[in-house]
């Protein structure tokens, strides 16, 4: 797991002034906790970020306030080699749908914590993923947040923050790390396009108004599938009444087989393009859709609906997103949504 030794610092890491504000002053002071959580969306610089901090703590040149990126100790902390910087994520093992960190890794983690540091000035602890930690391995760890070897920092890492035990998260200084904003994103995917031939640089804008922020998402995101998924959508919108209930329920048998991801997304998109119409009814200029290139695609709707018709349907479409985080049955659920669409005045 290799990290791009391009970033020499902290400071290098784009996005997020306040994340890396308090870190940086904390080197600065020499008053660093002892454990720190670093929660946010995925791929907004949280592990690049922990591993800068491994980096200044151990550089050889300009420790510990930077770190220059290019010494020993710099270059095999990027390559995950420095025998005192210590990875850990969850373990995929036989089953790709539940990732733990088990407790055989957290004891053998112990044992290697309880030596003085092999060559750095200080032991660093990065664990991906902290909230997919069982609850056998988090309770052994409590011990190790509760009175951390000398020398040692400990950095856990999450984008969901809510899922950690109570006991471990009150244990860490928080430092939140907020989505990249779109210029930043841009930039980001600007500078990966000039290394990487398979990101084309005409897709990045629709990428980037895509991502929510993340690097991941603008990466993986599928142009092809998206636009597939708009229209089917447009589509939906548009002839959708209690005449039509075919559509309906052609509709919701197929998102009802789909992955819990994609039924998340293709919600946001629908909420995306009511947000569209709305504003395309008080004459708002295209440039502020969502969707500006389906700004024509998207007109026969507004003629179909009222404002409040509309302001009922994002109220629909909120409840039915709660009803999914709940486990409710997706058939049903899509259902009972689109039956009030039909109804809704």
């Amino acid at each position: 797991m290799p990290i791009d030794n391009s970033v020499m610092s902290l400071q290098s890491i784009q996005g997020q002034p306040q994340a890396v504000g308090i870190l940086s002053r904390a080197l600065e002071s020499g008053r660093l906790a002892n454990a720190y959580l670093f929660y946010g969306p995925d791929s907004v610089g949280k592990k690049l970020a922990g591993f800068e901090l491994a980096k200044a703590l151990n550089c050889e040149n300009s420790g510990p306030m930077t770190a220059c990126g290019q010494c020993s100790s710099c270059r095999r902390i990027g390559q995950n080699l420095h025998p005192d910087v210590f990875y850990l994520e969850p373990d995929v093992g036989t089953s790709v749908r539940e990732p733990w960190i088990k407790i055989d890794a957290i004891r053998d983690l112990q044992k290697k914590l309880a030596f003085m540091p092999y060559e750095g000035k200080t032991k660093v602890v990065l664990i991906d993923g902290a909230d997919r930690i069982n609850p056998q391995a988090a309770n052994a760890f409590l011990k190790t947040l509760e009175e951390p070897p000398s020398d040692t920092l400990i950095v856990l890492i999450t984008s969901n923050p809510q899922q950690l035990l109570p006991t471990v998260a009150s244990r860490c200084q928080g430092i939140r790390f907020q989505p990249l904003d779109d210029v930043t994103l841009e930039s980001i995917l600007n500078s990966l396009a000039s290394t990487n031939d398979e990101i084309n640089l005409a897709e990045i804008p629709q990428r980037v108004s895509r991502a929510g922020g993340s690097v991941q998402n603008a990466l993986e995101f599928d142009l092809a599938e998206w636009s597939t998924m708009r229209q089917s959508l447009i589509q939906l919108l548009t002839h959708l009444s209690l005449n039509r209930v075919d559509l309906l329920f052609s509709f919701t048998r197929t998102w009802a087989k789909t992955e819990s991801t994609q039924l998340t997304r293709m919600l946001k998109e629908m909420g995306a393009l009511l947000r569209d119409v709305a504003l395309l009814q008080i004459h708002c200029s295209p440039d502020l859709l969502f969707n500006r290139d389906l700004a024509n695609d998207i007109a026969p709707i507004v003629g179909r609906r009222s404002q409040q018709t509309l302001v009922n349907m994002q109220e629909t479409l909120h409840n039915t997103r709660l009803a999914l985080k709940g486990n409710a049955n997706v058939q049903l659920t899509l259902e009972a949504m689109l039956l009030d669409f039909c109804e809704a005045r």
